[in-house]
């Protein structure tokens, strides 16, 4: 725990160190104003008892300087630990983007544990940016608390004891706090079932499916059962730490009533002041409260520390894995390739399935060929182009780029060299030049246009009412929406940026697009390919787009069963034309 509570101090300094006095003053002044007051009326009742009226004239003074300090500090103060607060939150996010959008593989996405604690990072942004401002107030009510005993212990000296009483409470909120965290843990895949129906029922992606299937009763009620369930089980669990906890209270509650009695006692038999008696039973009247406030801020602590240790888990798991993925020496990425990219017994098994989805393939990627990957739905076509992008470790074998491993080049450099166009491309909404200038760190408006030619977007620009700077999409603003074809095309534009890629990578780039806008994109990637020298990788179930490829390689449940040309394939007689007389039967 130490750790993440020391990260969470630190947020506040490390952020923005001028603003961060100003927070710890509003913190302690704001818990202290209680207190203040109380010990300001036993000073009143005192002088008055006294009839000391010049004494009375400057206490008052004193107290609307007191109001006045107090009040406007906390109205200044409130947009300073705001802006503290946003300012920690953008400065973690930042550090989140570095790690989960940089790590070498895509673990941690999509491995199981890792892909858990990611999402409870960005769930958990909220407690960790309000981390450093809950210990400030944490802080603050422990020394209101101990003031408070130090006062009534001026009454009668065995109240200084009174805050010992709180600590079975503490000990007892801990261990309540621990039960329900591992709880919420366990319940962890119920809660994310819940969420993604809740996504399902109520976001546009899926919106026409639950129309026109009548989907929303059926996905209501799996929500509802979902959340009852994993509700149960946390219930379960806070009720049986619950008891401890009330029994730690009762403790409390008759200590605090002892000390009433005892400070009443005091006074009756003269043994303290007036004023003091007046300021210590003020104070007492708060001290329930005080403490409810206490416990309440450790709560959001040990929430705020949960999260932070969480996050500090991705970061180190991250630098972890660069650890071990990025050699010390990289070797030089090739400028051009001579010979092209060969496979050794290459095989991967995804982390909760026991059965591989790559098994010892062997497999020579010419370099300036255009390769079509075809096979049936999780042959294993997306997991072998993963791999030769660096996205995935394999579990066995290598990957060689023209005679050196491919472990041997610094992930970062080796996929410069690399572009790819997918199915299903994430819709970047952002200008249009924008979106497919990302393509390459180093583009321009003439680049962005060949870019374009190259895609076949000229159509597309020439719709788009401001050119390169329309905006597009509607999630995030209020820009242009497009066609599912249309997002294909920016994103196969994007592919198109880099110049001279080693591997081109085309994961069913065309599945949104018409026969015209395909045959256009295959002969230009193709050509580029070929000329230059690279690989180009095409990934397909269109097997009258993968007859023009220079080689075709059949996937089989992880397995590589055929290697060959179109026409080769066509005369063995094997699973490539067995699944292209299926297409072809419907154009013939």
């Amino acid at each position: 725990m130490t750790g993440p509570l020391r990260f969470v101090l630190a947020l506040g300094p490390r952020t923005d160190l001028a603003r961060t006095p100003i927070v710890v003053a509003v913190a302690i002044l704001e818990q202290a104003t209680g207190v203040g007051l109380a010990i300001l009326l036993g000073l009143f009742s005192e002088a008055a008892s006294d009839h000391a009226t010049s004494t009375v004239l400057v206490l008052s003074l004193c107290l609307a300087g007191f109001v006045m300090l107090t009040q406007g500090t906390f109205i200044a103060g409130y947009f300073t630990r705001l802006r503290l607060s946003e300012e920690i939150q953008n400065a973690v996010e930042r550090r989140f983007i570095d790690v989960a959008g940089t790590t070498p593989t895509l673990e941690i996405h999509e491995r199981p544990g890792r892909a858990g604690r990611a999402a409870a990072v960005r769930a958990g942004r909220h407690d960790i940016r309000e981390g450093f401002d809950r210990v400030l107030w944490l802080t603050g009510a422990a020394l209101v608390w101990v003031s408070s005993a130090l006062l009534m212990a001026s009454v009668v000296p065995i109240l200084a004891v009174l805050p010992l009483f709180a600590v079975p409470v503490l000990l007892a909120t801990r261990r309540a706090d621990r039960a329900h965290g591992a709880a919420v843990e366990r319940a962890a895949p119920r809660t994310g079932l819940a969420e993604h129906l809740f996504a399902l029922a109520a976001t546009a992606g899926t919106g026409r499916e639950t129309r026109l299937f009548g989907l929303a009763g059926e996905l209501r009620r799996r929500h509802r059962d979902q959340w009852d369930r994993a509700g149960r089980d946390v219930l379960v669990a806070d009720l049986r730490s619950r008891v401890p906890l009330a029994l730690a209270w009762l403790v409390f509650v008759l200590a605090y009533a002892s000390a009433i009695v005892l400070m009443v006692r005091a006074g009756l038999t003269g043994d303290a002041s007036l004023g003091l008696i007046i300021a210590a039973v003020a104070v007492s009247s708060q001290i329930v409260g005080q403490a409810q406030a206490l416990l309440s801020q450790i709560f959001w602590v040990l929430e705020s520390v949960r999260a932070a240790r969480v996050f500090l888990d991705v970061v180190a798991e991250g630098e972890a894995e660069r650890a071990a993925v990025v050699p010390a020496a990289p070797a030089a990425v090739p400028s051009r390739l001579e010979r092209g990219i060969t496979l050794e017994g290459l095989g991967f098994r995804y982390w909760n399935r026991e059965r591989p989805s790559l098994s010892r393939v062997d497999l020579e990627l010419p370099a300036g060929s255009v390769v079509a990957l075809v096979g049936e739905n999780g042959a294993g076509k997306s997991t072998l182009v993963k791999l030769l992008c660096g996205l995935y470790r394999p579990g066995e074998g290598r990957i060689l780029v023209d005679g050196t491993d491919l472990a041997a080049f610094a992930p970062e450099q080796w996929r410069a060299r690399i572009t790819a166009a997918f199915q299903d491309p994430d819709h970047l909404e952002m200008t249009l030049g924008d979106s497919v200038g990302l393509g390459s760190p180093d583009h321009d408006p003439e680049r962005i246009l060949e870019a374009l030619r190259t895609a076949g977007g000229h159509r597309l620009l020439d719709a788009l009412p401001q050119g390169l700077e329309t905006r597009l999409g509607r999630r995030s603003w209020d820009g242009k929406g497009l066609s599912g074809g249309q997002w294909q095309t920016v994103a196969n534009a994007r592919a198109a940026m880099r110049r001279e890629p080693l591997l081109r990578i085309l994961d069913e780039p065309t599945a949104s697009l018409d026969a015209r806008a395909e045959e256009w994109l295959f002969r230009q990637y193709a050509g580029a390919s070929r000329l230059q020298g690279g690989v180009t990788v095409l990934v397909t179930h269109r097997l009258t787009t993968a007859q023009a490829a220079d080689l075709v390689v059949v996937l089989d449940r992880g397995r590589v069963v055929e290697v060959g040309t179109h026409d080769e394939l066509s005369r063995a007689d094997g699973l490539y034309a067995e699944l292209f007389r299926l297409q072809a039967r419907y154009f013939v």
